[in-house]
């Protein structure tokens, strides 16, 4: 599905990640502390961000330095670690504009409340996002995600913030999306939270990563 290649990346003189050699097949977990490069690996899978030097194969293509919506097009999605959803709309709205990029506007609305539904935000759908609590926002987040139609998903730290019961919302969502069979990547600090949900977990620090 995805081979990330001898990737590393350089800001302004500071080595971030270092060499970085990672296959991701089902769901894999990267667990490390603040800095540690678990964000912007992310960020150069999805597209965010170019790599100083190395490769991102997925599906067999060469897609390093791809624009994000080209990623997105074929089936990577990203959930940031700190909402962004568009306030003003309601939790379906947001959904449906996510969904515009593989469907009109009729079938976008139709599959937003399936997503709605499938997430756990079918009673607030038609709330405005300004409205939702912290872990609602976490779950409207994926839903965006997963109207993208995703092959690979990547979470980056979807526990930060939240209470246990609400991190436990997330892991089930998780687990239904893996019964999808859709492959992801899900960092984390909570490292038994995380490997609950992962099929195999990497640890990260000072940009290099190891199993563990």
């Amino acid at each position: 599905m995805l081979e990330v290649v001898d990737v590393s990346k350089v800001y302004n003189g500071n080595v971030v990640l270092k060499s970085v050699n990672l296959t991701v097949k089902d769901f894999v977990g990267i667990h490390g502390p603040n800095g540690s490069g678990k964000s912007t690996l992310l960020s150069i899978i999805a597209g965010l961000e170019k790599p100083s030097c190395g490769r991102i194969i997925f599906q067999g293509q060469d897609v390093t330095g791809m624009s994000a919506e080209k990623l997105v097009k074929m089936g990577v999605a990203i959930v940031f670690q700190i909402p962004r959803p568009f306030k003003r709309l309601t939790v379906a709205e947001n959904i449906v504009a996510a969904s515009l990029l593989r469907k009109n506007h009729d079938e976008a609305e139709k599959s937003a409340y399936r997503i709605c539904k499938f997430v756990g935000l079918d009673e607030v759908a038609d709330s405005f996002a300004s409205q939702l609590s912290q872990g609602e926002l976490k779950l409207l987040e994926i839903g965006r995600a997963l109207a993208t139609e995703p092959k690979l998903l990547l979470l980056d730290e979807p526990f930060s913030g939240l209470d246990i019961e609400n991190a436990r919302r997330v892991v089930r969502l998780v687990e239904r999306i893996k019964s999808r069979g859709v492959d992801g990547i899900i960092t984390a600090h909570r490292t038994k939270l995380l490997r609950n949900v992962a099929d195999i977990c990497y640890e990260m620090r000072g940009g290099k990563i190891a199993e563990g």
